[in-house]
């Protein structure tokens, strides 16, 4: 026999949680002294890590209590039922965990980006994360061919720890700080360069998808952004330096020469 205390160091379960057990018509000891003192036995110890085992697998004292206390018959019904209760709710954590770590990388990119994060781009993540796949696979098939979909889906996706994500968030920081540096000078054509060479590695050298993508996301005279980020000014500050960049050959450049007019 085990005293109580004997029982908590044993299972190094507390005093207090095996009264509360006792209380709760849970696990009884098998014996009370006059004293008051409990007792209990094997057959207790070996509930005792049943009733363990099952909380480890997410189930309340009241559903372990009901199982415990069922006939056979009855017990496997209410296994059945309650591990596909678990199951459930631990798919729906899962879930749930998935949209909030793809919600936090998303956050981290406009970070990243702007400095900070504001509620609204939370509420403009949480919208385009939970928003159906349906309408952007029709917008691809209608403007690019199955090849160009191909590409266009390995580019960085903002809800994943990609790298390149933050590689983007960086260089389009940088360019919003200088959005009103002329095309020509040397920060400008930097940036040129580090856009260009992006653009190429991203859209595996077709210059042509290059500038259908551009124009495609470009917004509308007074519209929002329709990628994140990529505003007017910005686009256009790109366009402008990214001009001048292959306009002028760099010294360095071997030949001369540059990647063509899409390489935006």
């Amino acid at each position: 026999m085990y005293s109580i205390g004997q029982l908590s160091e044993k299972t190094n379960i507390s005093i207090r949680t095996l009264r509360y057990y006792d209380e709760i018509g849970l696990l009884k000891p098998a014996k009370v002294a006059e004293s008051g003192y409990r007792y209990y036995s094997n057959e207790e110890l070996r509930v005792l890590q049943h009733i363990t085992a099952l909380k480890e697998l997410g189930f309340t004292l009241a559903s372990i209590k009901e199982l415990l206390s069922a006939g056979k018959e009855s017990q496997e019904d209410r296994w059945r039922t309650y591990l596909e209760f678990e199951l459930a709710a631990v798919a729906e954590e899962k879930k749930r965990l998935d949209e909030m770590e793809r919600l936090l990388q998303t956050a981290r990119y406009a970070f990243e980006m702007k400095g900070e994060v504001e509620a609204e781009d939370i509420f403009l993540f949480i919208k385009a994360l939970r928003s159906p796949s349906e309408p952007r696979e029709a917008f691809l098939a209608q403007h690019f061919t199955d090849h160009e979909i191909k590409i266009i889906k390995e580019l960085p996706d903002l809800s994943a720890n990609d790298p390149r994500n933050m590689e983007w968030a960086r260089l389009i920081r940088k360019v919003k700080e200088h959005l009103h540096e002329p095309p020509s000078s040397s920060v400008s054509q930097d940036l040129a360069a580090q856009i260009v060479e992006v653009s190429m590695a991203w859209f595996q050298q077709d210059e042509q998808l290059i500038d259908k993508y551009w124009s495609l996301i470009r917004p509308e005279e007074g519209m929002e952004s329709k990628v994140y980020g990529m505003d007017a000014d910005v686009m256009n500050y790109i366009d402008s330096i990214v001009d001048w960049y292959l306009q002028n050959p760099q010294e360095g450049d071997g030949d001369g020469s540059h990647h063509g007019q899409g390489d935006k």
